[in-house]
């Protein structure tokens, strides 16, 4: 078993413990809740490559949403509840990929349209025209895993087939990490630069690794005064109609078992949202060491 298999075990059984135990004291959401969002990365069949979604079960997953009962929006809906008020139907979801790589034109996108359903996916614009792998892809590419990004004609096809593309900023670098100068330029240059490749508005932006320590209130800030509408963390969390619109929660969605699937969609997994703190953002770095499976 290699250590990114025993790191995907242990997250399944936190994730299902958690969600059980929620469930059973009833400490789910409010019903409150307006939108679930699921983040995804990769969907490939790949082994051992971390953030990665198999094919099949990235359908089965799209299948269960549905057969679950929940209604599969697009972002214009999200933006219309958030800056219009106007309401979601009835256990929205809306689904979306981070990172700009091929597969989600090559394999997420025909499943997608298999369903009906609609989607987001955020690019960082340096890598949209070059071959050179995203940072966290270095230690994968150095075992010959490649996991290729999109070129602008290949933006534009995605964008055209009904996956929408928006901005993950320029070079893939959380905006805490960087001088307010280079984050202001992350912000506003990838939208300029998409708009201009898009020929359309540039509206939605997700913070790259996107937990509590990745990003600060001058960003959010920032992104408003660039024209941006919301923003998407990956803080893992249901949104009710009265969210921040810069600080939307997603679930990151891994090969989850169909019950532990389940319980993250309900929300009962949110207690889960303790490591996208700050404190709990510092020991999952710490367990990802420990395990082997950090990426840079």
């Amino acid at each position: 078993m290699t250590a990114q298999q025993a790191k995907q075990i242990v997250k399944n059984a936190l994730y299902r413990t958690i969600g059980e135990s929620s469930s059973l004291l009833g400490l789910g959401p409010n019903g409150d809740t307006t939108l679930r969002v699921l983040m995804y990365h990769k969907v490939n069949d790949i082994p051992d490559n971390p953030t990665t979604v198999p094919v099949g079960r990235f359908d089965e997953q799209l299948a269960q949403v549905k057969e679950l009962g929940y209604t599969v929006v697009g972002l214009d809906a999200v933006l219309d509840h958030y800056s219009l008020g106007k309401p979601l139907p009835d256990r929205a979801v809306l689904i979306t990929f981070d990172d700009g790589y091929r597969d989600t034109l090559e394999n997420a996108m025909p499943v997608l349209q298999k369903y009906g359903f609609p989607a987001v996916i955020f690019v960082p614009v340096a890598y949209m025209d070059d071959e050179t792998p995203l940072p966290h892809e270095l230690r994968l590419a150095e075992r010959g895993v490649r996991n290729p990004t999109l070129d602008w004609g290949l933006v534009r096809e995605l964008d055209a087939g009904g996956v929408r593309v928006e901005s993950h900023g320029i070079g893939h670098r959380p905006l805490a990490e960087v001088a307010l100068d280079e984050a202001v330029r992350e912000i506003a240059v990838s939208k300029l630069k998409l708009e201009e490749k898009l020929e359309r508005p540039v509206r939605a932006y997700a913070y790259v690794k996107g937990s509590e320590a990745h990003f600060h209130p001058v960003h959010e800030s920032l992104l408003l005064q660039a024209g941006y509408e919301v923003a998407f963390t990956s803080i893992s969390r249901a949104n009710g109609a009265g969210a921040n619109p810069f600080r939307i929660g997603r679930y990151n969605v891994e090969p989850y078992p169909s019950r532990t699937f389940e319980l993250v969609l309900s929300g009962a997994c949110d207690l889960i949202a303790l490591k996208d703190t700050v404190a709990g953002t510092h020991a999952r770095r710490v367990f990802n060491q420990a395990l082997g499976t950090a990426t840079r």
